[in-house]
């Protein structure tokens, strides 16, 4: 069910495929997806490699801000507990730190 706060959702035009849920922040209803599909998708759909869709996402999608209800872009993590944080540990030290 729709409330009157979903009303205002804010959706990334083409990416339906890489959406995995929603989250409740500060009062405002935003749309979550997930970074790996959507590079996929631009992947399939353009016949890009992967730098080029990343380039392409990163410069026109997820460093795009469109007021409070603007989407959250996440990188999600796969396997075994042991196995998803090393994922993520590996991400954050080679992008982050």
């Amino acid at each position: 069910m729709i409330g009157d706060e979903d009303k205002n959702l804010v959706f990334a035009d083409g990416f339906d495929e890489a959406i995995i849920g929603v989250l409740h922040l500060d009062g405002e209803v935003r749309v979550v997806y997930d970074k790996w599909a959507m590079v996929n998708i631009l992947r399939k759909e353009f016949d890009w490699n992967f730098e080029e869709a990343v380039e392409w996402l990163d410069f026109n999608v997820w460093c795009s801000y469109v007021g409070p209800a603007t989407p959250i872009y996440m990188y999600c993590v796969h396997g075994s507990g042991d196995e998803r944080k090393e994922e993520l540990l590996d991400y954050v030290y080679d992008t982050l730190w």
